[in-house]
């Protein structure tokens, strides 16, 4: 991982994060397992991992490094990506894309503060991701994020409008707990559905849970890139 900095001062969110909880207690208390989840050291350190690595990537090889228009696929609660993201790259458009509505409502409140302060233009999109990829390549965005591809079909077919744009993806190879529909077991693997021309980051970094019979130890891949690179 690089050894970037990133701005972690979310105290402007807060009152908006407090918003959210009293939804979740008062109408979606089942959702009180989705915002602890959500804030597990795996997807924490995923998502730190993933907005620093992109973030030095534009700066070394994407031209457009200002008004990002990014797109978030699996979103969930959006925590923690969306601070993370808009806190530490310059973004004027988010839309992030989940099928879950009662996460998409929540995310709305825990990320008012961006779309309502930092006047970040920010759109739900309540799709099924791997039988929506039609309507997804009429988005125009310069960047696509996900953390876990595990969970929907191979992305090949996912283009977005924007020829050029860039994805920053990762996926695990969780596959005896079922963690998702579409583990890998390797880099290459991920390559592979993702179907990038040009990658120009990869990696992998062990992360670890904890199941009936004890510790579980695995690895998480990402990959960034582009389909056809910079004309």
């Amino acid at each position: 991982m690089s050894n970037s900095k990133l701005n972690s001062n979310f105290l402007n969110n807060y009152k908006n994060w407090g918003e959210a909880m009293h939804v979740i207690e008062r109408r979606m208390p089942h959702k009180l397992t989705d915002f602890r989840e959500s804030l597990s050291n795996n997807n924490v350190e995923a998502s730190i991992w993933l907005v620093e690595e992109l973030k030095e990537y534009l700066e070394e090889h994407y031209l457009k490094t200002g008004n990002l228009r990014v797109l978030i696929l699996n979103s969930w609660l959006g925590i923690p990506m969306v601070p993370l993201l808009c806190e530490n790259l310059d973004i004027s458009q988010l839309h992030l894309v989940d099928i879950d509505e009662e996460a998409i409502e929540l995310s709305k409140i825990f990320h008012k503060y961006y779309a309502q302060e930092k006047f970040i233009k920010t759109r739900h999109h309540n799709l099924d991701i791997p039988f929506e990829f039609d309507n997804l390549n009429k988005i125009e965005v310069d960047v696509v994020v996900c953390v876990q591809t595990e969970q929907m079909y191979p992305l090949k077919d996912l283009r977005t409008k924007n020829p050029h744009a860039v994805f920053a993806l990762q996926n695990s190879n969780v596959v005896e707990e079922m963690y998702g529909i579409n583990c890998v077991d390797s880099i290459d693997a991920l390559k592979d559905q993702i179907g990038l021309d040009e990658v120009n980051y990869e990696g992998s970094r062990p992360q670890n849970y904890y199941a009936w019979d004890g510790k579980k130890e695995f690895e998480r891949y990402m990959i960034i890139g582009q389909r056809d690179g910079l004309l």
